[in-house]
């Protein structure tokens, strides 16, 4: 998922945001709406019992994006959804219904941040109920080097 939702950043920021910072633009507010967009997981492992899964679904919110010219560009997106998740032998598994809220901070020079949260229930093939947490921080020297990196995936049930 986190590759989808990096793409669609890439592409927005690339497409909409990238001509008015090369024209020395003042700050920009861009605002994309999505609904029902495709969300594909592979290879989740679920936080509670540790199997890989493979996941299909959709989800629908909002793209802002900030564009500040030549000192960078701010991104936030917020979505909820819902995946289908299957084991490897394509048995069903299970429904996450999650909310995403990812922040990407792009400083001139490639250095900033880029932080991911995805929460929700899982309801299980069995009727029980778990929530999953998903969290990945990065932070960027100059040059886009990567300098520090968290990612967790947290049981709660």
């Amino acid at each position: 998922m986190w590759k989808l939702l990096s793409a669609i950043v890439v592409a927005l920021v690339l497409g909409v945001v990238a001509a008015p910072a090369a024209l020395g633009a003042p700050a920009e507010q861009i605002v994309e709406v999505i609904e029902n967009e495709p969300v594909v997981f592979e290879d989740f492992e679920d936080p509670c019992t540790g199997q890989i899964l493979q996941g299909e679904g959709v989800q629908s919110g909002t793209i802002r994006i900030t564009d500040l010219g030549e000192q960078g560009h701010h991104v936030r997106l917020d979505v909820s959804g819902e995946v289908d998740f299957f084991d490897a032998e394509g048995n069903f598994v299970g429904t996450w219904s999650f909310q995403t809220h990812l922040g990407d901070q792009l400083p001139p020079e490639g250095q900033g941040t880029f932080e991911v949260v995805d929460v929700g229930p899982m309801e299980y093939a069995d009727g029980t109920t778990v929530r999953f947490l998903v969290h990945q921080h990065e932070v960027f020297e100059k040059g886009d080097v990567k300098k520090f990196e968290i990612f967790k995936t947290t049981c709660v049930g």
